[in-house]
């Protein structure tokens, strides 16, 4: 439990009572619980779209994405803008991550930040409804499958480092299965299709990352976050077209 209560605190904004001191051992502990995060944060984002039938479709996922940055308190979206500023800087590795650590965002950042806020209240507009609540397990998921296939970029430790290094193909495998049983509990043959394609281009981007940066860090590992949850939704919606 307290394990759990970590992670929602580290993790999420949500309110809970988590008296105790950090401790990593419990931190490490609870890695594997990353997409039961994502499942708490995809029934915030799904529980609005209850009130379709007296609210205009495209207000309601302007407020089902304000939620969502409110719950996450835009770590993750740090993190892609991070990378942006840093992979696309096209210097060498140690002033990549010399970029990534600078408070100040830069001009790719910001356009990661809009292309994937834009991404992804269109997309949302088209997908079905019950799919949302998946959307933030396949994120978390793809963070336990990156973090498994790859190995700390910095010399010295940082933020990321604990979850990296202490995460492996057990958590990268359970994350994939809980998102595929999820997937075929509530969704189709389209969702499962658009998770397994998710799955196969968060390794290839894992793996173009870590050739650039020589491994990932936390703000690598967010961005994966967020590009995997847009990347899912895009596959969701093509699913829809060719596979029906």
């Amino acid at each position: 439990m307290k394990s759990l209560l970590l992670m929602i605190t580290f993790f999420t904004r949500i309110p809970v009572n988590y008296t105790y001191d950090y401790d990593e051992r419990d931190f490490i502990k609870g890695i594997k619980l990353l997409p039961i995060i994502g499942l708490m944060v995809g029934i915030f984002l799904y529980v609005p779209t209850l009130l379709e039938n007296y609210f205009h479709r495209s207000i309601l996922i302007v407020f089902i994405w304000t939620i969502y940055l409110f719950i996450t308190g835009g770590l993750h979206i740090d993190g892609l803008a991070d990378t942006f500023d840093g992979i696309f800087s096209y210097r060498q590795k140690e002033e990549m991550l010399n970029i990534m650590k600078d408070s100040r965002i830069g001009t790719f950042g910001v356009i990661g930040i809009l292309w994937l806020l834009l991404l992804n209240l269109s997309l949302s507009y088209y997908i079905k409804n019950i799919f949302l609540i998946i959307v933030p397990i396949v994120g978390r998921a793809s963070a336990l499958l990156s973090a498994s296939i790859s190995s700390y970029a910095r010399k010295e430790g940082g933020m990321g480092t604990a979850f990296i290094e202490n995460c492996g193909i057990k958590e990268g495998l359970l994350g994939i299965i809980l998102s595929l049983v999820l997937g075929f509990i509530i969704g189709d043959s389209p969702m499962i299709a658009s998770l397994l394609a998710t799955f196969i281009t968060v390794i290839i981007l894992t793996k173009n990352i870590s050739k650039k940066l020589g491994g990932m860090t936390g703000d690598t590992i967010g961005a994966i976050i967020e590009i995997s949850q847009t990347l899912f939704m895009f596959f969701c919606y093509i699913a829809e077209i060719f596979i029906r």
